[in-house]
Parts: structure tokens; sequence; C-alpha cells
């Protein structure tokens, strides 16, 4: 995959609160904005082949009556947490 430079511009405000988050993720500053541009861009993208299969799959299997779920109380009590 290849890459493009471009040039943005930033108020000071957001600068400093991307540079602190940068050097809490022991990041550059560079690093770090291209890595959060990079993971919102792959959440806003289309799901993979392989989750739409793996999604298709649980839909059937809720269909016929074989999906297994667990509550949510229960998931949540499982790991310490309350509604």
């Amino acid at each position: 995959m290849g890459k493009t430079k471009k040039l943005i511009e930033l108020d000071n405000k957001t600068l400093e609160v991307f540079e602190k988050q940068a050097k809490l993720q022991k990041r550059s500053l560079k690093n770090y904005i291209e890595f959060t541009l990079h993971e919102t861009a792959l959440n806003l993208s289309e799901p993979s082949e392989e989750y739409k299969a793996m999604m298709d799959d649980m839909l059937e299997r809720q269909k016929n009556g074989t999906l297994e779920t667990t509550p949510i109380s229960e998931v949540l009590k499982r790991y310490g947490r309350k509604l």
C-alpha cells in the first residue's frame, strides 16, 4: 500500500492534546496522529469478508435457534461491572 504526504493545519489546543496523548503512549506526535487517523479509517471502512461471514453464521444460528447468548447482566457481573 502506497503512502501520500498531506499538509494539515491543527489549532494549538488540538496539538497540545495530541502531544499529551502521544507521550502517554510513548509515541512521537507524528506517529500518534498517523495511528489515530489509521484507526479512524479502519472504523469507518466496510467490514472485512471474514467479519461478514462470521455475522452471517451468527444470524443463521439465531434463525435456527442454535445461537447461544449470554445476558449483558452476566457479562458485567463476570467482570465486576454494574449496569
